[in-house]
């Protein structure tokens, strides 16, 4: 299904001609799929660390044709950095099984500190002066989708503000009538690191008034219209295909602009057009 999804984007880049294209992926997918991309789309794949402009850990695969000539300057930020200390759950800190309490040092990686119960990739516990695991849209265990962190003597999971603060979208993006916490974490997973794709759509040089017509697959929370807003550009036509009704919610409450346009498997369609 992986590569049916690819196909389409594909057959949309084909009908649709773009000047510019973009297309990301999880770098853990396999080197044969990779090659296999970078023949479809003519690149060379470029493999980028969101640990490098944000305090999560996420290896990608971004396939474009825009010329990106500079060199990515580390930020140094870690999770201690994106915290919401006044938030405070459950306190779990009877339960971990701590491997290493010297969490003070800083450090430009994930530093995994201890556990609870058995240690499954949702019961680990990880120092905030280091990175963040990476977000993920599913997962079960008291650390799902966020991992577990030490915070002032508390261990708890990361809420959704800081979750968005770790994909580097703005403060609530995902905060909306009709959409569960459990649904924000899963839309904050699913979509891109925002200042990552910041810094590749930079390289694009056209005017900031110039007309933009964006045909976007698989468009989650809308992360592509937020970084095109935040790199200034005014006058843009933007066309969605996405089918998760809690992505849509969260796209159209922060851009009521956006034409959805429903199954991305549409493109197909010998009739298809933009």
């Amino acid at each position: 299904m992986g590569w049916e999804l690819f196909q389409n984007y594909v057959i949309a880049k084909e009908k649709f001609n773009p000047d510019f294209f973009l297309y990301e992926n999880n770098e853990s997918i396999s080197k044969l799929i990779q090659s296999e991309i970078e023949k479809s789309l003519g690149v060379n794949l470029l493999h980028i660390n969101s640990a490098t402009l944000s305090a999560q850990t996420r290896h990608r695969i971004y396939g474009t044709d825009i010329q990106v000539d500079s060199t990515l300057e580390d930020r140094n930020i870690k999770v201690k950095d994106i915290l919401d200390y006044g938030f405070h759950k459950e306190n779990l800190i009877s339960e971990v099984k701590f491997n290493n309490r010297d969490d003070t040092k800083d450090n430009n990686k994930l530093v995994r500190i201890g556990t609870i119960g058995k240690g499954g990739q949702g019961e680990r516990v990880y120092s905030i002066n280091g990175k963040s695991c990476t977000l993920s849209a599913n997962g079960g265990g008291r650390g799902a989708k966020t991992g577990l962190y030490l915070i002032d003597n508390e261990v708890r999971k990361l809420n959704p503000l800081e979750a968005e603060r770790l994909q580097t979208m703005p403060d609530n993006y995902t905060l909306c009538d009709g959409v569960p916490e459990t649904q924000r974490y899963k839309c904050i997973g699913n979509g891109w690191t925002a200042e990552i794709i910041i810094w590749i759509l930079s390289h694009i040089d056209i005017p900031k008034d110039y007309p933009i017509e964006v045909l976007s697959m698989y468009d989650g929370i809308a992360t592509g219209r937020y970084v095109l807003e935040k790199l200034g550009y005014s006058n843009i036509t933007y066309k969605a295909y996405e089918i998760d009704k809690y992505a849509i919610k969260v796209a159209m409450k922060n851009y009521p602009d956006i034409i959805q346009c429903g199954d991305a498997f549409k493109v197909r369609e010998e009739d298809w057009r933009y």
